[in-house]
């Protein structure tokens, strides 16, 4: 179970760990080409109970995660899905950008993982998790972010960015066609794959070709 250690407003919330992760920094809009964000059914819907918690999930949460399990983090509307052994060796495998397809030795002990919610009630909600880590290729970790915000009308301009500790967020999918934002319309869904922590963001592309403040 989610343990919040900083809340801003949490009331009798059932908090439920298995996966998660967005950044706060950097919500708002992203231009330049794109691979267009996609229609798909989310094998993760939220329930009416789980929906009704967004807007008081933002704070600080820590879970105790065994990387030889599955894991399914529920965070109010939201879900991060870990399969067993896809988290990489959190002591020796390198990070950072061109190492994100490389092989890994997996991680073998139980550990910590930092969730940071914020902008939950917003139309761009955020999550942060340390420790910053990567995970196996051949392992797909998926991140579920419900939307409501996202009009069905103009859902294909939504997108997941990922968001480093420092500069701009960042639209994956311009170079790897397997991480591009799949919507469910219907059910107000966001979802992608990720193959890295730390931080992600949902944000719409700008039709002025322009980037606001924090972009």
């Amino acid at each position: 179970m989610l343990q919040p250690t900083k809340v801003g407003r949490i009331a009798a919330i059932g908090l439920l760990v298995a996966s998660g992760n967005l950044i706060g920094a950097c919500a708002g809009e992203v231009t330049g080409p794109a691979a267009a964000s996609h229609d798909a059914t989310s094998m993760f819907v939220p329930s009416a109970a789980a929906k009704a918690l967004i807007g008081v999930a933002d704070g600080v949460y820590k879970v105790r995660l065994n990387p030889h399990d599955d894991q399914r983090i529920d965070l109010g509307p939201n879900r991060l899905v870990i399969p067993a052994r896809a988290v990489c060796d959190l002591s020796e495998s390198t990070y950072g950008s061109g190492t994100w397809n490389q092989s890994c030795k997996a991680e073998n002990k139980p550990f910590e993982l930092v969730i940071t919610i914020k902008n939950a009630a917003s139309s761009h909600p955020s999550m942060d998790f340390a420790p910053a880590m990567r995970f196996a290729p051949d392992k797909v970790v998926q991140l579920f972010m419900y939307a409501p915000h996202v009009a069905t009308t103009d859902a294909t301009n939504w997108l997941m960015l990922y968001c480093p500790d420092k500069g701009k967020c960042v639209d994956e999918s311009l170079t790897d066609n397997s991480l591009v934002t799949s919507i469910d319309r219907q059910n107000n869904m966001l979802f992608r794959r990720v193959k890295h922590f730390s931080g992600y963001t949902v944000a719409e592309r700008a039709v002025d070709g322009l980037l606001p403040d924090g972009l």
